[in-house]
């Protein structure tokens, strides 16, 4: 990749995007802290305030990241590799596009849900603070971290968004929305495999940290 097409797509694009989610997430939360201020928040809005928060806090370190992340040692833009990791990062968005879908009014299930989205982000975050300015949407190697939560799985990142993910989908389980999680679980299995061969080639030692550490889900998968 030319150093004019890295700057647009490696750096500019994804920082527009980051920006735009930043705008639209820190309005929805301020709308929420207005609420609060009100004395208007029940049990569910504050759950919301609290994602919406954590959301805001997810977007924005990608976007520094962004900004300040060097390029890589070693990667691959293949078509197939750059179309999982979009899917794997944006599919969920599709879920407005199937409004009206039938959701539960039990509150056992929506308070699973807050607590689902709320414990993903966290443990995303927790994987970003490791991972920092080495993280790519596209397979890219820049240092190998193997440490903190990447002693527990290869990927904490997407275990991360895979179970904010499940919250976020569990109200409407039983509707068109089933069959974006199920394309958002498969495209980040095929990103990770996409991943782990830049990873493999950039480094020698991953071959032995991928034998003692689980690629999602610790002692399963």
């Amino acid at each position: 990749m030319s150093d004019r097409a890295y700057f647009y797509l490696g750096r500019a694009l994804p920082l527009l995007v980051f920006g735009f989610l930043v705008a639209i997430q820190a309005q929805l939360a301020l709308a929420g802290l207005q609420h609060a201020m009100a004395g208007q928040l029940d049990r569910g809005q504050s759950m919301y305030l609290v994602n919406r928060v954590l959301t805001v806090a997810f977007f924005a370190f990608l976007l520094v990241i962004y900004l300040l992340r060097g390029k890589a040692t070693n990667w691959n833009h293949s078509l197939l590799a750059v179309v999982a990791a979009m899917t794997g990062s944006f599919v969920l968005y599709a879920l407005y596009l199937f409004p009206g879908q039938q959701r539960t009014t039990d509150v056992l299930v929506l308070g699973i849900s807050d607590l689902l989205l709320a414990i993903g982000m966290v443990w995303a975050l927790y994987g970003l603070s490791y991972l920092r300015n080495r993280f790519s949407i596209v397979p890219e190697a820049r240092e190998l971290v193997t440490t903190g939560p990447y002693a527990v799985v290869r990927h904490p990142v997407y275990l991360g968004e895979i179970i904010a993910g499940f919250g976020l989908v569990l109200p409407t389980i039983a509707s068109l929305h089933a069959l974006v999680l199920a394309v958002f679980l498969a495209a980040q299995l095929v990103r990770t495999q996409y991943e782990e061969r830049v990873l493999r080639e950039a480094f020698p030692e991953y071959e032995a940290y991928a034998r003692h550490t689980r690629r999602l889900i610790p002692f399963i998968l």
